[in-house]
C-alpha cells in the first residue's frame, strides 16, 4: 500500500491506505505501490504511472481524465483498512457521511442525502452493484467483499444513472471472472471486539471460452455499544459465470446471497444541552446506549415504564440478487443489456429512542421487496472524435410494507386524545401495512465531440417517467397487550371504515422529468486538463407513512469547474474543483406530529437550499519511497427557504415557530440553517513510507488523519442535534512477501478513541432528547492473505 490518502476533488476527501490496482484481481500486490482517490496508481518514482480505470460513465476510462467528480477506493484499501460493511467507509472517507437509520444504509454527499428509515422513501445518493440499482439499502451493507473497487460519484447523475441519483451515486464493482486463469485467494482477519472474518475467492477456467468465479465471506464482531448493538454478523456469497466465445460477444451471469444478523445498528445518548427533558446528559463512555436514559426519563416525567428493552434489538435480513450482462459488438458500437432481479426480506427491531420494528405486531409479517429491472444501451467503439452512449432503463418494484412503532405506556395522553369509554392499560403501538408498487422507465443519451485536438463538448439528456402506488395502506393504533386487541378509534373519535383502520394511506403519485448535462473539457497536455459542466438531477416524491401531505420531487442543478493535473514528471498530482449546487424542494426527514396527533417519521420539503465550495487534492512523491498527501474542502451548505407545517402541537425544534391562525397547527421556519450532515470544512492528510528488501519483499507503513467541522445530524435543529468538530488518526503497516505469495496487514483506526456522531433521530415523545448514531471506537486488527 503506497499512498495513504486520496480524494477526488469535489468534496469527498478520502484518506486511506491505498495499494495498487495495476495487477490482476487475484495476484499479489506488486512492489510498486499505488495512490488512490482521483485515481492514479503511483509507481516508485511517479504518481502518474498506471491510472485506475473506472466505468462510472458507463465506459472504461482513466478517472484522472474523466470530467466528473469521483473518488475511487481500491480493493486493497478496503482489505487493509479492515472494511467489512458500507458504514466502515466513513473511517477512510471523511467527506462522505455513511450511517445507519435502523437497518437502512444512509449516504450523504455535500448535504445531499435523506435519513430514510421507511420503505416509503428513497435515498438521494443511489446505491449500485455492478451497474444494477439496489432497491433496498438494507441489502447493500454486506457486499463489501471480493471487490475490484468502490466508486463514489458526487453531484447529480441524472443522465446516465437517473433514478434517485440527485446527490450522487455509490457504486460497488465486483472482481469479475477471467478466462484462462486458475487463481484465487484465502484471507482471514482478527480485530477488536472479538471480531474475526474469513474471505475467499477462486477463479476457475473451463476451456477457452468459459470461466467461473466464486467468492464468499463470513464476518463476526461484537457490538461497540453498551447494549451490544452496532455489531456486525453477516454471511455473503457470490457466484459468477463468464461465457465469451469470441471478441464480439460475452455473457456474464451473476448471483448473490447475503444474510445480515446480530443485534444491528444502535443509538447512543448525547444530550449536552440542559433543554433536554430531565437535564443535560453526556455519559463518560460515549458508546453508552440511549435506551436506559429514555426509560429513566419516561419514568421521571410520566411516572410509568415504557417497557423498552434493547435486548430485543435484532436484524434478520435475507437478500437474493441475480443479474446478467450481455455485450454484443454491433460493428459501429457495443450493445450492453443488463436484466436483474432482487428479493429482500427484512425483519428487524431497533431503538432510536423508541422501538421500531419492520414486522407487523399482530401478524409477524416482515417487509418484503421484489424488484426487477433491465437496462439496454449502445456505446461507441472509441475510435473517433464522437463518443456516445444511448439507452433505455425500466424498473418495477413490489413491496409489502409491515412495520410497528411501540409508543410506550405514556402514550395515551401524549399521542391521541382521551377516548371516553375505552380504557388503555397496556403500552400502545402503531402498526402500518401497505402494498407499494413503483414503476420507472427512462430513455437517455450522452455524447462528447472533440471539436479540435484536446477540446471536447459534452451533452446529455434523460427522460424519466415514474409512478408510486400505495394500496391497502392503513395505520392501526392498538394496545400492544394483548396482541388480539382491535384497533382503537382514530383521533377524531370515529372508528375506521372496517373497524380496524385508523386512516387510509392509499395513494397514487406520478412524476416525469427531463434532466440534462452540458459542458466542455480541454486536455491542455497529456498531464493537464480542465472541465466545466452543468447537470441536473431528479428524485421522485412520495407519501409518508403518516397523515401528512405527500412530499414533492427533489431537483438539483450542479455547476462544476474543475482541473486535474500532474506536474514535475508526474511526481505531483494537483486537482482543484469549484462547485455550486442548487436544490429545489430538497427532501428531509424528521420526527413530527401528523394531522391525527400521532408522532411520525415524516419526509417534508425544504423549498430551496444551496451547497457551494471548493475542493483541493494534493499528492506528492517526495522520494521513490515516500508519499505525502493533503486534501481539503470548504462547503457552505445552507437552507435558503425551509418552512414546514407542524400539526396539533408545538414541535420541539430550534427553528422559529409561529401558530397558524384559525388552526391548532404551527409554521416552522428553518431557513438559513446549515444543511444536515454537511460540515463547512473537511479534509485529510497522510504520509506513507515503503521499505524495500533485497529478496523482493516490501513493507508499507503509513499514518493519516481526517477532519470534519461541526454539523447538524438531524433536521430538527434542537441544540442536542449539533455535533462538534472531530479529527481521527489512523495507521497501518503491510508486509508483502517476495513474489506476492502472501501479505499481512495490521491496522489501527481511531487511535485517540474519538467519539464521532454521524446521524440520529429525535425521540418522538421526549422532544428535546435525541438518539445519535456513532462511529467505531479505537479498533485494532490485522489480516493475512494467501494468493494462488
Amino acid at each position: 500500500m503506497n499512498a495513504l490518502s486520496f480524494s477526488l476533488l469535489g468534496g469527498i476527501a478520502v484518506s486511506a491506505m491505498m495499494p495498487s490496482l495495476a495487477y490482476a484481481a487475484d495476484a499479489a500486490p506488486a512492489p510498486a505501490s499505488a495512490s488512490a482517490g482521483n485515481a492514479d496508481a503511483a509507481a516508485t518514482q511517479s504518481i502518474s504511472d498506471g491510472d485506475i480505470v473506472v466505468t462510472a460513465q458507463r465506459r472504461s476510462e482513466s478517472s484522472q481524465k474523466a470530467p466528473i467528480s469521483i473518488d475511487v477506493i481500491s480493493r486493497d484499501t478496503l482489505r487493509e483498512a479492515g472494511i467489512s460493511q458500507a458504514t466502515d467507509l466513513s473511517k477512510i472517507t471523511p467527506g462522505v457521511q455513511v450511517a445507519m437509520g435502523g437497518s437502512a444504509t444512509q449516504v450523504f454527499v455535500r448535504g445531499a442525502g435523506t435519513p430514510t428509515t421507511t420503505p416509503l422513501s428513497d435515498p438521494s445518493v443511489s446505491l449500485n452493484i455492478d451497474g444494477v440499482y439496489i432497491a433496498r439499502s438494507q441489502s447493500f451493507n454486506g457486499n463489501m467483499f471480493d471487490l475490484e473497487r468502490v466508486e463514489v460519484l458526487k453531484g447529480p447523475q441524472g443522465t446516465l444513472y437517473g433514478r434517485n441519483s440527485s446527490g450522487g451515486a455509490l457504486n460497488l464493482v465486483a472482481a469479475t471472472p477471467k478466462l484462462g486463469q486458475l487463481a484465487g485467494y484465502v484471507q482471514a482477519g482478527l480485530q477488536s471486539y472479538a471480531g474475526y472474518n474469513g474471505e475467499a475467492a477462486v477463479n476457475i477456467p473451463v476451456g477457452d471460452t468459459l470461466a467461473i468465479r466464486a467468492a464468499g465471506e463470513i464476518v463476526r464482531r461484537d457490538g461497540y455499544l453498551s447494549d451490544g448493538t452496532n455489531d456486525d454478523k453477516h454471511e455473503s456469497a457470490r457466484l459468477q459465470v463468464l461465457y465469451k466465445p469470441s471478441s464480439d460477444f460475452s455473457l456474464r451471469l451473476w448471483g448473490n446471497y447475503q444474510h445480515i444478523g446480530g443485534k444491528g445498528p444502535g443509538y447512543v445518548a448525547y444530550e449536552p444541552s440542559a433543554t433536554t427533558p430531565g437535564g443535560a446528559y453526556v455519559p463518560s463512555n460515549p458508546w453508552t446506549s440511549v435506551m436506559p436514559l429514555v426509560n429513566q426519563r419516561f419514568q421521571t416525567i410520566f411516572h410509568t415504564n415504557p417497557d423498552f428493552d434493547t435486548a430485543q434489538a435484532y436484524q434478520d435480513i435475507n437478500s437474493w440478487n441475480v443479474h446478467a450482462q450481455a455485450d454484443v459488438n454491433l460493428g459501429f458500437g457495443t450493445l450492453t443489456v443488463i436484466p436483474a432481479y432482487q428479493r429482500v426480506t427484512i425483519r428487524a427491531a431497533s431503538f432510536p429512542g423508541i422501538e421500531y420494528s419492520t414486522t407487523n405486531y399482530q401478524t409477524g409479517a416482515p417487509q418484503v421487496s421484489k424488484a426487477g429491472s433491465i437496462e439496454a444501451r449502445i456505446s461507441d467503439k472509441g475510435d473517433s472524435r464522437l463518443t456516445y452512449t444511448v439507452g433505455f432503463f425500466y424498473y418495477d418494484e413490489k413491496l409489502s410494507n409491515n412495520s410497528t412503532v411501540y409508543l410506550g405506556a405514556a402514550a395515551p395522553g401524549v399521542f391521541v386524545p382521551n377516548i371516553p369509554g375505552i380504557p388503555v392499560t397496556g403500552a400502545l403501538a402503531l402498526t402500518y401495512t401497505a402494498d407499494l408498487s413503483t414503476k420507472s422507465y427512462a430513455g437517455f443519451g450522452q455524447a462528447g465531440y472533440e471539436l479540435f485536438d484536446g477540446f471536447k463538448l459534452i451533452g446529455g439528456v434523460r427522460y424519466t417517467n415514474e409512478s408510486h402506488d400505495v394500496a391497502n395502506g392503513t395505520q392501526c393504533l392498538l394496545a400492544a397487550y394483548p396482541a388480539s386487541s382491535p384497533c382503537l378509534p382514530s383521533a377524531t373519535g370515529l372508528p375506521g371504515p372496517d373497524g380496524q383502520k385508523v386512516y387510509d394511506l392509499s395513494s397514487h403519485l406520478h412524476d416525469s422529468r427531463v434532466n440534462y448535462k452540458a459542458g466542455a473539457e480541454y486536455q491542455f497536455t497529456p498531464q493537464n486538463m480542465a472541465y466545466f459542466t452543468v447537470s441536473t438531477g431528479f428524485k421522485s416524491g412520495g407519501q409518508p407513512v403518516a397523515a401528512v401531505p405527500a412530499y414533492l420531487p427533489e431537483t438539483l442543478t450542479a455547476y462544476t469547474l474543475g482541473s486535474k493535473n500532474r506536474f514535475f514528471g508526474g511526481k505531483l498530482l494537483a486537482n482543484l474543483e469549484l462547485f455550486w449546487w442548487d436544490f429545489t424542494n430538497k427532501q428531509e426527514s424528521l420526527q413530527a406530529l401528523d394531522a391525527y396527533g400521532t408522532s411520525q417519521s415524516v419526509t417534508i420539503n425544504a423549498g430551496k437550499a444551496t451547497s457551494k465550495g471548493v475542493s483541493l487534492d494534493l499528492r506528492g512523491k517526495l522520494t521513490a519511497n515516500d508519499t505525502l498527501t493533503l486534501n481539503a474542502e470548504y462547503d457552505h451548505a445552507r437552507y435558503g427557504n425551509f418552512v414546514w407545517t407542524a400539526y396539533a402541537k408545538r414541535p420541539s425544534t430550534g427553528c422559529a415557530v409561529a401558530p397558524i391562525t384559525g388552526t391548532s397547527n404551527f409554521s416552522v421556519d428553518c431557513s438559513g440553517y446549515q444543511m444536515m450532515r454537511s460540515p463547512d470544512w473537511s479534509g485529510s492528510a497522510g504520509y506513507t513510507h515503503t521499505f524495500e528488501f533485497a529478496d523482493g519483499a516490501h513493507v508499507d507503513a503509513n499514518v493519516n488523519a481526517t477532519y470534519a467541522g461541526s454539523r447538524w445530524i438531524q433536521a430538527s435543529f434542537i441544540p442536542n442535534a449539533q455535533i462538534g468538530s472531530y479529527a481521527l488518526l489512523n495507521a497501518g503497516v503491510t508486509y508483502v512477501a517476495p513474489g506476492g505469495k502472501y501479505s499481512v496487514d495490521l491496522f489501527a483506526q481511531n487511535l485517540t478513541n474519538k467519539a464521532v456522531y454521524n446521524g440520529g433521530d429525535q425521540n418522538p415523545i421526549l422532544g428535546g432528547l435525541s438518539a445519535a448514531t456513532i462511529g467505531a471506537p479505537r479498533v485494532l486488527g490485522g489480516r493475512i492473505r494467501f494468493n494462488f
